[in-house]
């Protein structure tokens, strides 16, 4: 009895994996027959790409160069940078410390309390201001 359960057991192993391998290939998980497809490269024009990849800073040269990072438009002189930092700088974009972050643009020039002050008292004589609402 106990040579027929593993029998058994060996037969359903088997006919799961021819399934398995069937649905790999149904999938595209052909990996030896979607290679041999096209014109094969020769070693020639693979070193010729690899030349060219690595002029073009797109392969590291070790752990340090990962990820590989490629200029997204033309550089910056020294110049150029510090005075778009003083800018930002003058704008208020840049925090001065922990307590600055994150940094709020001015939305305008701020207005005095002797300003917000008339505003409330206006809007509570016009009777625009709900009397639950503020004080």
């Amino acid at each position: 009895m106990n040579h027929k359960n593993i029998a058994i057991a060996l037969i359903a192993a088997v006919a799961s994996l021819g399934a398995v391998a069937s649905h790999a290939a149904e999938n595209g998980n052909n990996y030896p027959e979607i290679a041999a497809q096209g014109q094969p490269l020769t070693r020639a024009a693979v070193l010729a790409d690899l030349t060219q990849a690595r002029a073009q800073g797109m392969i590291p040269n070790g752990d340090a160069d990962y990820p590989v990072y490629v200029a997204s438009g033309p550089a910056k002189s020294r110049n150029e940078v510090k005075a778009e930092l003083a800018q930002a700088r003058a704008d208020g974009l840049v925090p001065q410390n922990d307590v600055d972050y994150p940094i709020v643009a001015s939305q305008g020039p701020s207005t005095s309390r002797a300003v917000v002050k008339q505003e409330l008292a206006r809007a509570r004589a016009a009777g625009e201001l709900n009397v639950t609402q503020g004080s």
